[in-house]
């Protein structure tokens, strides 16, 4: 039922993932998309990954491009490869036999969920939660645009995650998301989509997933009141992968 895998992306980089089959005669499976400088063994992954079996689902949660078990330098990660790490994703579970591939992605990996499935018109699903959806706008309100000219001049910042470690990032990580403000774009992702976010998120505001649900053709926002970006509540956590248990089942 578990399985450890590697497949390739296209600058020939191993990417790991786990394959979870509680039901592997169904032809289904979610590609599991970890936040930014996280990994496929942390707890919040873990947990909804563990609703998904329990229902029944398949699902394939992978290292992104720098992270965990996966080669590539953290420092160049970009929503660029990181979609290409899922479309690799995609393309090995195609080859494996799945003839229907859904994506749940966590924060930034809600943003490479939703511009993969831009390249990948036949995801059937999508689910996002705490969706990042204009980076630009996010990182500027938060760093000041003075910081954003510092980070431009010497070429490279310190982004230290929501567990403390400290990680060099380069600047053309800042220009490469210009290229995903999603906003406008996701008017043409036709599948389903359940986007779930807190209100008293401080790392994403739900203000923007209030704005982006309006242009999905098919979507629905569920907001969790109190709620904050990894909704650290157990009672929260246990809602939220409940809801996105149901919503892929």
């Amino acid at each position: 039922m578990t399985t450890k895998v590697f497949f390739q992306n296209s600058k020939g980089q191993k990417i790991c993932g786990i394959l979870e089959e509680p039901n592997k005669n169904s032809g289904r499976v979610v590609v599991v998309i970890h936040g930014y400088a996280s990994n496929k063994n942390r707890p919040t992954t873990l947990s909804v990954v563990k609703e998904f079996s329990k229902r029944g689902i398949n699902s394939l949660r992978i290292d992104l491009n720098g992270c965990g078990e996966s080669e590539g330098d953290f420092k160049f990660q970009t929503i660029t490869s990181t979609v290409d790490d899922v479309e690799a994703a995609i393309n090995y579970l195609k080859n494996f036999g799945y003839t229907q591939i859904d994506l749940f992605g966590s924060s930034a990996g809600g943003l490479t969920a939703m511009a993969a499935s831009l390249k990948h018109p036949e995801v059937s699903r999508l689910g996002l939660k705490c969706p990042v959806s204009d980076y630009v706008d996010q990182k500027t309100k938060r760093k000041g645009e003075a910081e954003i000219e510092k980070w431009k001049n010497t070429g490279s910042t310190v982004y230290k995650s929501l567990s403390g470690k400290e990680y060099q990032v380069d600047y053309s990580v800042f220009e490469d998301y210009k290229n995903y403000i999603m906003f406008d774009k996701v008017k043409d992702i036709k599948c389903p989509t359940l986007i779930i976010h807190g209100d008293a998120d401080t790392v994403v505001d739900i203000e923007y997933s209030k704005r982006l649900v309006k242009n999905f053709p098919n979507a629905e926002l569920v907001i969790i009141p109190g709620a904050d970006h990894i909704f650290e509540k157990d009672e929260d956590r246990e809602l939220v992968n409940k809801l996105f248990g149901e919503w892929f089942e």
